[in-house]
């Protein structure tokens, strides 16, 4: 969704949101604004109808409500106007079609009407007769060069429409399925993702999900700020994003909690990359911003789950998902394995 309101329109729209975001228990990130920004907008009638009942009955968002809301309200709208878009474009490509075919019929007809003036031509005619075939000549060769004007309007024309409907629809995909904090994909990215697998064998069987959550996160917004918050969740997505290659996938769930989906790999290679992720981000340290000391040891919690006959992707995240609170349960900072620890690392605190 790209807002288009100025820069006037959009400070009224804040002082208008911050006072409702004030009453909420949720964390003050860019999802949680999207959505008192549209409400204090106008510009989600559907999402300010629930809003509303919620000021009214002084009922607080909490940070699962912001999720869910934003996840019904903006995220699947924005996929519905991809979508539309991408109907859009193979409308417009059939009309050029059909009109090049029109034009090709017309051209093959005049085609058919030279050969029969050339084999009148072929005997002898009078003049009378040959002015006739000359003028006939001239209004189809008239006629033709109008066609081939219109179709090639046509065509400029619809290379135009078809180059904004290309960049509209790379806009709506990218806002469709990345998150607009760290650019993984979104939940909605990683479902794509698993929809792409399904097309061929063997789908998502053979396939490994890691699901990792930063450890002790509220601690860190609640001493540091979101601000800081949002750097450590960019940097982990940073360490997640230079661990994939080729078919992997890497999104964010919502808050702190990360995916990595690993098509066709072991439970091995799977804990290997889990074990290189869960390393990377306990050596690294994030920088305060006014760059005196660092917040210290910033540490992953991660399940990993192997995809098994019939599963679908919640039925394999809720594997990843209790693996994940398995390794939190032992001490944090390792991996586990659907209900077996697999090699835990030292447990270091946040």
């Amino acid at each position: 969704m790209r807002y288009l309101e100025s820069k006037e329109r959009s400070t009224e729209i804040l002082r208008l949101a911050l006072p409702l975001m004030a009453r909420q228990t949720a964390a003050f990130h860019p999802l949680s604004y999207a959505l008192w920004y549209e409400h204090c907008a106008g510009m989600n009638p559907d999402l300010s109808r629930i809003l509303d009942t919620r000021l009214t009955t002084n009922v607080a968002l909490s940070e699962a409500d912001v999720w869910r809301l934003y996840a019904q309200h903006i995220a699947a709208r924005d996929m519905e106007a991809f979508e539309r878009l991408q109907l859009q474009l193979r409308n417009l490509l059939e009309d050029t079609a059909q009109s090049t075919a029109t034009a090709s019929n017309q051209a093959a007809q005049f085609g058919h009407s030279l050969q029969g003036h050339a084999k009148v031509l072929e005997n002898p005619q009078d003049p009378e007769r040959l002015r006739e075939i000359v003028a006939e000549m001239l209004v189809g060769t008239q006629k033709m060069q109008h066609v081939t004007a219109d179709l090639s309007a046509k065509l400029q024309a619809r290379t135009n429409e078809v180059n904004a409907l290309t960049e509209n629809l790379r806009r709506a995909q990218s806002e469709a399925l990345l998150d607009s904090l760290t650019g993984l994909n979104n939940r909605r990215g990683l479902e794509r993702a698993v929809e792409d697998l399904l097309r061929e064998p063997p789908g998502l069987l053979g396939s490994a999900l890691l699901l990792a959550d930063i450890d002790h996160f509220k601690v860190v917004n609640d001493t540091y700020g979101h601000v800081l918050g949002d750097k450590v969740i960019r940097a982990v997505a940073h360490v997640l994003r230079s661990s994939i290659k080729g078919r992997d996938v890497a999104a964010r769930l919502g808050g702190e909690e990360f995916a990595i989906l690993l098509p066709q790999t072991s439970l091995s290679g799977a804990t290997a990359v889990a074990e290189q992720i869960r390393g990377t981000v306990a050596r690294g340290r994030i920088q305060r911003p006014d760059g005196n000391e660092s917040i210290g040891q910033v540490t992953l919690s991660v399940g990993v789950a192997i995809a098994q006959p019939g599963d679908t992707l919640e039925a394999l995240l809720e594997r990843a998902d209790a693996a994940m609170y398995s390794a939190k349960r032992s001490g944090r900072n390792r991996i586990s394995v659907a209900n077996e620890t697999v090699a835990p690392a030292p447990t270091f605190q946040s």
